[in-house]
């Protein structure tokens, strides 16, 4: 029973220089600003799972409470919230910044006070007399909350609130055109490979026109859907994902992810497994020296796969990406560089001679924003066979 209790838990505050390890952190929250130009306000919602914060009481008689601090512009907000047996799991509010135009970026920080254990994301606005994404409150059915991201569940109904716009006499309502690509079902090449997928080329097809000033309701497709104003630079993207994402929870979910470190005929025969939770546990029983063994590399493995999703998602689920595949054998680098082009990842003592670095250059399009491309060389073969080597001789450590 391998794959019962696949889970991970956060510890300590990433660093600039980590800015993808998730597992150091305790803290994980979704953070939507909503621009409301017509009241020179910014509205902030903020949603943190319940069990990444710290619950104490004063004594045996009282109940058990947390408490929430955040900052942004100057401003500090405190939530106190109190845990019952059937309180939701998620802690969510939402606060108003007044006389907020005059702040084109900002830093939100979050603090769980008891813990001592933080959080911080800068943002940009952008210029207030001008439309942006932010000006558009976009509401999700299934969740009954703002949206975060631009990951969606597929089957969600979404609805787009649009600033307020008085229409002049002669003018005509606002012209949405809605568009939808599929995700691409290869998976990348290894970084030895000198195969490129131009999925930075796919071309989007047109779905519908939609009218409106004040209101959209649209449907999550799978694939990713473009929501664009027409005659204005406005571009709403939205990326169809399954019920459970970033983490994956069928059997059968479990098996493609494996393909980085199986070998085709292990991987064709995952793949027609008429019992694949089996055939997943003795595929990593044959990797380790025990079932214990065994189960520390399941959670290693499927925790990077999830960590890839939360990261690097985009047109693909985030472990189907350049990223996401280095992530997922390699781990966490000890250092990460960026810049607006690019990203330098290594791992090992930098300069030193067993220093490895993988560079990725962003490949920002129309269909996505976080699309990043690793420079592929034969002299990555050595280290990419070793580190399948590792998974499949279980000589990984857990994260």
């Amino acid at each position: 029973m391998l794959l019962a209790g696949c889970t991970t838990t956060s510890l300590q505050t990433p660093s600039q220089r980590r800015p993808y390890d998730r597992e150091a952190s305790t803290l994980h929250p979704e953070v939507t600003l909503h621009r409301r130009f017509e009241a020179n306000a910014l509205d902030v919602y903020i949603s943190v799972p319940k069990e990444e914060l710290l619950y104490s009481r004063i004594d045996a008689s009282s109940p058990f409470v947390a408490q929430l601090q955040v900052s942004i512009a100057d401003t500090l907000w405190h939530l106190l919230d109190t845990a019952w047996s059937d309180s939701p799991p998620l802690l969510r509010n939402v606060w108003t910044l007044e006389e907020a135009s005059s702040f084109q970026k900002v830093e939100l920080q979050i603090i769980d006070v008891l813990r001592n254990a933080s959080w911080s994301t800068k943002r940009n606005l952008g210029r207030w007399e001008v439309w942006a994404p932010s000006d558009v409150l976009i509401w999700s059915e299934s969740a009954n909350w703002a949206l975060a991201s631009q990951q969606a569940k597929v089957g969600d109904t979404l609805s787009l609130h649009m600033p307020k716009r008085s229409l002049k006499k002669g003018e005509t309502p606002l012209n949405w055109i809605i568009s939808n690509t599929p995700a691409p079902s290869q998976l990348p090449p290894p970084p030895f490979s000198n195969t490129r997928l131009r999925w930075d080329t796919l071309t989007p097809k047109t779905i519908g026109t939609i009218q409106s000033d004040s209101l959209l309701i649209l449907e999550v497709l799978e694939g990713t859907t473009l929501v664009e104003l027409e005659g204005f630079d406005m571009l709403l993207r939205f990326h169809g994902r399954p019920r459970d994402f970033p983490s994956l929870v069928e059997p059968s979910q479990l098996v493609a992810p494996l393909r980085y470190i199986a070998s085709r005929s292990e991987f064709q025969k995952l793949k027609q497994a008429q019992h694949p939770k089996k055939a997943l546990d003795e595929f990593w029983l044959a990797c380790a020296s025990s079932a214990e063994s065994a189960r520390g590399l399941l959670r290693t493995y499927y925790a990077r796969v999830e960590e890839a999703n939360a990261s690097f998602s985009g047109l693909v689920e985030g472990w189907r990406s350049d990223r996401g595949m280095i992530h997922i054998v390699f781990g966490v680098p000890q250092r990460i560089r960026r810049d607006a082009y690019n990203e330098y990842w290594t791992y090992g003592e930098e300069g030193t001679a067993n220093a490895l670095t993988f560079h990725f250059r962003n490949k920002r399009n129309l269909l996505d924003d976080n699309a990043f491309e690793l420079q592929r060389s034969l002299q990555y073969r050595s280290v990419w066979d070793r580190g399948v080597s590792n998974w499949r001789n279980g000589r990984i450590r857990g994260d």
